[in-house]
């Protein structure tokens, strides 16, 4: 080994310290009554906020209750015993810099990968319940069917299917909604494929007729309907009718099923009705509103490749279209990331500014390092003089803390990703002790809490934080590489 690592690693963790048995047994008696400690106010916070009441309630047995609440305990205990083993295996300041590292890491890290969750869900989300693919005109499309089989023969394509979108009023109960309207064209054999039909949590989607409806699972219980219920419909055609002095009355449908996709948005704000309903409702006769594409797999240069495929196959029937019902029959394919643009920016925008904003603690941490350093040039300003005048050069002394700062980094780093996989790991249980369900549903729009690990942001955040722990150890560097000899020999 090299001597500027060797002595790098040696002032970091000085040889053998805290590393005896009698060592150990302190740090092991002082984790155990802190962590106790620490365990009874946390009891008692849950205690005074209800959130142990609701445990209670929510788990099986009292014993259940006793082994979550004792390996909370636990890892309490191992937190306490690591965090006092690291200040009596390393200076103090340098301990700092460690745990300051370590943290920053953490919640880079958690940061991110909850928001790369969040965006997943809400791109799984988008492309169950509007395909991959949509054909759009300005005015309703005719004659669906024709478009629907010339873009089957799209290679990767493996469902098109006519739909008719919408808002309307339902009453059940004399409680009102205005959900928007999903359709399914029940003389189809594909629809049966729509992935919001694998979503139907109670009922069946083969009960769905001309009269009956299915509700999203945050509807049903908004609405306190179920499978059976009946509800009442008006679509905006009806309220049209009404400013012609008509009196038009409801539909009435019963619930044939109850679908759940895991985003509570959609689940609260859509029904799903026969696109057969839905064109006597708006009045559409056989028209429907846009031809909904689904392809093999999610891949977006497969995304882009089937949007141009389909256009240029739609090429003919939009020349003969145009010519006969004029230019707003002309029909566009938009892929789902088109029509969620809005959304999909804000999400970016979003784990943008998080990541700068969190990454501020990584920065604060590496001035700890730089103090730290700083502080250990003028405490070893004589054994400075001492490499120097055994032959030492410069860089080689510069290269001792430079290593410092590299090695603060890099266990702090190291720490800090085993932090954060363990904190997302156990992140539902965490969030279901201090936040009530029904605000992560109402707030966020989940039920439960997303994450998605990428390969790129871990590789990002670590080669970030190297970077700014080995730049804050070049000043001390460079302060002590221009050290005489001769002047640290006479320090006192």
């Amino acid at each position: 080994m090299p001597w500027p690592v060797y002595l790098a690693c040696k002032h970091l963790f000085p040889t053998g310290r805290g590393l005896t048995l009698r060592a150990l047994g302190r740090v092991l008696r002082f984790a155990a009554l802190v962590s106790t400690v620490l365990f009874a106010g946390l009891l008692g916070f849950l205690w005074w906020r209800g959130v142990l009441a609701r445990l209670h309630d929510d788990t099986p047995s009292l014993l259940a209750l006793a082994g979550q609440l004792g390996f909370v305990w636990l890892l309490l205990a191992l937190a306490v015993f690591f965090i006092a083993f690291l200040f009596h295996c390393t200076p103090f300041f340098n301990a700092m810099s460690i745990l300051g590292i370590m943290l920053g890491v953490t919640v880079l890290i958690t940061v991110q990968s909850v928001m790369n969750g969040f965006a997943n869900e809400y791109v799984r989300v988008f492309i169950e319940t509007q395909g991959h693919l949509s054909i759009f005109a300005r005015e309703p499309i005719k004659n669906p069917q024709e478009v629907a089989n010339l873009v089957k023969q799209v290679p990767g394509v493996t469902l098109a299917e006519p739909v008719a979108l919408g808002y309307m009023m339902l009453l059940c109960d004399n409680l009102p909604a205005f959900p928007q309207v999903r359709s399914f064209d029940m003389n189809n054999p594909d629809t049966v494929r729509d992935p919001l039909v694998a979503t139907i949590s109670q009922g069946s989607f083969d009960d769905l007729d001309d009269h009956s409806v299915l509700l999203g699972s945050s509807l049903a219980d908004q609405l306190d309907a179920h499978v059976g219920s009946t509800v009442d419909v008006y679509s905006l055609y009806m309220l049209q009718a009404i400013s012609r002095d008509d009196v038009p009355r409801p539909k009435e449908l019963t619930v044939a099923g109850i679908f759940d996709t895991g985003f509570a948005m959609y689940d609260q704000n859509t029904i799903g009705i026969t696109l057969r309903t839905m064109q006597e409702l708006y009045g559409l006769g056989d028209e429907v509103g846009a031809v909904e594409v689904r392809l093999d797999h999610d891949d977006l240069d497969h995304l882009y490749q089937a949007q141009t495929a389909i256009q240029q196959a739609l090429e003919s029937l939009n020349q003969r279209r145009v010519a006969t019902d004029g230019p707003d029959s002309e029909l566009k394919v938009y892929t789902w990331q088109e029509r969620n643009r809005d959304q999909l920016q804000i999400l970016f925008v979003e784990k943008s500014v998080m990541f700068y904003i969190m990454i501020v603690i990584v920065i604060v941490a590496a001035f700890c390092i730089l103090c730290s350093l700083a502080t250990s040039v003028v405490r070893k300003t004589r054994e400075i003089g001492v490499l120097g005048v055994l032959g030492a050069r410069p860089d080689q002394i510069a290269a001792v803390f430079c290593l410092q700062g590299l090695l603060i980094g890099a266990v702090g780093t190291l720490l800090g990703v085993g932090l954060s996989l363990l904190l997302l790991h156990f992140r539902q249980s965490i969030v279901n002790a201090f936040v009530d369900q029904r605000l992560l549903v109402e707030f966020y729009k989940f039920y439960s809490f997303p994450v998605q690990y990428r390969l790129m942001d871990f590789a990002k955040i670590i080669g970030f934080t190297f970077i700014i722990t080995t730049l804050a150890g070049l000043l001390p560097a460079w302060w002590a590489a221009r050290l005489k000899p001769a002047d640290c020999l006479r320090y006192e």
